[in-house]
């Protein structure tokens, strides 16, 4: 008796311990049960919890999902649950204990179906006393005019206008595929579609192509195709394609280069932020001082004129070339102005400089007043004309 009680518990352990798995059949469905054989044709053999065995081809089995030991339990557990209150919360605490997530909820939702008014299984579930009812946090951020969207809570508003922009991102991508396709038919002639790409790329308007055409002439190489990108972004109505164009008429190493840009949007009456320009104007460079000035005269807006008379004469330093090698040192001269030594000459060099390109913009923008180089007293008649005086110039015979 001893022995055949031994034989009979570790029959049932081996039998709770065998695993099954869930069948999820392709025309709905699932079956648990354990797998026996998996024939060379594709056919499962399955024995169900109650002991009938079930033959299954392949393509009526859309998907294996193995059970783990507490999902077993838990099928053993709910069969024989009674459908009171106090079973389903007992064992959603059980599948608690034992990440079942998904089943605890379902017997708390079991609770309530019971007793709507069951505080514990509201609480468990996210629900909140709100104006005298149970609603969850969404219901409740509804409400208030408020959805869940990527992460958190968002208006209606705010939730179109990132839903636009996720359009707008996924148009530029496909436009830089395909503008870099465009961009390959250019260089492989021999398939015969250069033509027809160069048609194609004189075509596009889209501003959702805007950046991606910012991007391609960020990286070109070829001169022609760069000109070729430049003239594409001029009639692309786009904010990336503006203040790209102005990059370009500032930075640009040739002039001709630089005026083509600034012209592209003056003919296409864009609206030019003056802003990098002024900025330019305090650039180190005396150079780009000048290119910015005759940008700003080009574009004839006003507002420029009180930077350009803060720029008419700039300070820069350059280095001396005929500067011996030696220990730095620095002096002063008696006007105010510096130089850095390097034995006995002087090695950098700060020099005021005027600017041409700044006086001509000025004078083009004061309706043909001219002052010189003198930033007094431009000053005086840019505060006159502030003051809608007529300007009397100091200096005039009387």
């Amino acid at each position: 008796m001893k022995w055949l009680s031994i034989t009979i518990g570790l029959t049932l352990i081996a039998a709770t311990s065998v695993r099954a798995d869930v069948f999820h059949l392709a025309e709905g469905g699932k079956v648990v049960g354990q797998l026996v054989d998996r024939s060379e044709d594709g056919k499962y053999v399955v024995k169900t919890s109650s002991g009938a065995t079930i033959t299954f081809t392949d393509d009526q089995v859309e998907d294996v999902e193995q059970q783990s030991e507490h999902q077993q339990a838990y099928e053993a557990r709910s069969r024989a649950l009674p459908d009171t209150v106090a079973a389903h919360r007992s064992l959603a605490d059980w599948c608690k204990q034992h990440s079942l997530s998904d089943l605890a909820d379902h017997h708390l939702q079991r609770i309530l179906e019971l007793d709507p008014e069951d505080p514990q299984a509201r609480s468990s579930l996210g629900y909140q006393r709100h104006n005298g009812k149970w609603l969850t946090r969404d219901e409740i951020m509804a409400e208030r005019g408020m959805q869940f969207y990527d992460g958190t809570y968002r208006t209606a508003q705010d939730i179109a206008l990132r839903e636009r922009a996720k359009m707008r991102e996924t148009s530029s991508d496909e436009w830089f595929k395909q503008l870099r396709l465009w961009r390959d038919w250019l260089d492989n002639r021999r398939a015969g579609r250069a033509d027809e790409a160069l048609q194609n790329l004189r075509a596009v308007t889209d501003p959702a192509a805007a950046t991606s055409v910012v991007k391609l002439l960020k990286s070109e190489r070829d001169p022609v195709v760069r000109d070729l990108w430049m003239e594409i972004l001029a009639q692309i109505d786009h904010p990336a394609a503006v203040a790209r164009l102005i990059d370009l008429s500032i930075d640009e190493p040739y002039r001709e280069t630089r005026l083509q840009c600034l012209d592209y949007l003056l003919r296409a009456r864009r609206t030019i932020d003056i802003t990098p320009y002024v900025k330019a104007l305090k650039s180190k460079d005396n150079e780009t001082v000048n290119i910015a000035a005759e940008a700003l005269g080009l574009i004839g807006n006003s507002d420029a004129i009180s930077p350009l008379i803060d720029s008419l004469v700039t300070t820069h330093k350059f280095r001396n070339p005929n500067a011996q090698q030696g220990n730095m040192s620095a002096s002063f001269d008696g006007s105010g102005g510096s130089a850095f030594s390097a034995g006995g000459g002087p090695k950098i060099i700060q020099q005021d400089m005027q600017n041409v390109e700044v006086r001509r913009s000025l004078v083009k923008l004061s309706g043909s007043q001219d002052h010189g180089f003198n930033p007094t007293a431009w000053r005086r008649w840019f505060v006159n004309q502030q003051s809608d005086q007529p300007y009397v110039d100091p200096r005039r015979d009387r």
